[in-house]
């Protein structure tokens, strides 16, 4: 069984990068992903216009 929704994995690219994405991948069928550049474990932290805009694009 898996996530039947819409998820989203938001990686920084310094730290998980797309890893996330790919680990959730076999239980979350409906998943979008993101690799926020020049960002490391803090995505909302160090680049938080980028992250916003990611979160807004996935919500709407």
């Amino acid at each position: 069984m898996g996530l039947p929704m819409p998820a989203l994995a938001v990686g920084g690219e310094h730290n998980a990068g797309n890893r996330l994405a790919e680990a959730l991948r076999p239980i979350a069928p409906h998943l979008s992903a993101a690799v926020i550049k020049d960002s490391g474990h803090f995505v909302p932290d160090e680049r938080p216009e980028d992250f916003a805009q990611q979160l807004i694009a996935f919500l709407t």
